[in-house]
């Protein structure tokens, strides 16, 4: 199955109101895109604009829709995984309600647990915030 195929909630463990990623556009074997449709009911918008922390876990949950599908594919599960550091960030612009959002993740390097990427999200092909971000995964089980 391609990533769009499947559904957000089967890659992810966020589930609403915490889930701001809507689908994994793409996945290879270093990188990946995603999408995410502002609505007003987001809990991270204020004044009409999506704020800062939604960026960042944006950036964040599209790297843990490409290690959940990396896993399902591979016959695993989705595990759970944090933020451990947040590294020169950069955030140019707000994004309004009603915009759709996407982001890039590429892989740095995986290390004793820890993956380290590069983030950005667009705005109609702009890149409005970017930073490298060190994630801690918990250890993947084998489903048997």
């Amino acid at each position: 199955m391609k990533p769009a195929d499947y559904q957000i909630s089967d890659l992810i463990p966020q589930r609403p109101p915490m889930q701001m990623i809507d689908q994994l556009l793409h996945a290879d074997d270093r990188s990946a895109r995603g999408s995410l449709y502002i609505r007003e009911s987001n809990i991270f918008c204020h004044k009409n604009q999506l704020r800062e922390a939604a960026l960042i876990e944006f950036i964040a949950q599209t790297a843990a829709a490409f290690t959940g599908y990396r896993n399902l594919t591979n016959q695993g599960q989705v595990n759970e995984g944090y933020i451990g550091a947040v590294k020169n960030l950069v955030i140019r612009k707000l994004p309004l309600v009603n915009a759709e959002i996407q982001s890039e993740i590429t892989v740095e390097n995986e290390i004793v647990g820890f993956t380290i990427i590069t983030g950005k999200v667009f705005l109609n092909h702009e890149v409005i915030a970017e930073c490298e971000m060190r994630i801690l995964g918990q250890p993947q089980v084998q489903q048997a």
